[in-house]
């Protein structure tokens, strides 16, 4: 993956509103999260989700019940932050990539099902 920009212009399509801007701006931002996260976590393989499918396995589940239980989690840290008011002792990870996480794992559940020809169980 690449440190490129998208090469689609929302601000023709929208008027050039300055929220679309700040869109485009956080979709790069999680792009790059992912595209290094990638290199951490799955390395050279072929399969996007090599960590997520291995997690799966070991505990017996579905991939997608391992996923969601992940973004549980995320979901579950965003609740215990907002509740402290944003007093956390673990800074390393802020709000906004705890956010950008989710983000990422949405699209890749979405991704994942999508490869399997399943329109959410309809």
């Amino acid at each position: 993956m690449t440190e490129e920009r998208f090469d689609y212009d929302f601000g023709s399509v929208l008027g050039g509103r300055p929220v679309v801007d700040e869109f485009r701006d956080e979709l790069e931002a999680i792009y790059k999260l992912h595209a290094a996260k990638c290199s951490d976590y799955t390395a050279d393989s072929a399969d996007r989700l090599a960590n997520y499918r291995f997690s799966a396995s070991m505990m017996g589940i579905p991939i997608e019940r391992g996923m969601l239980g992940r973004m549980a989690e995320k979901f579950f840290r965003l609740k215990s932050i907002f509740e402290k008011d944003g007093d956390v002792k673990v800074a390393d990870e802020t709000i906004q990539d705890t956010l950008r996480d989710i983000a990422v794992m949405c699209v890749l559940l979405k991704l994942e099902l999508d490869g399997r020809g399943q329109d959410f169980f309809a």
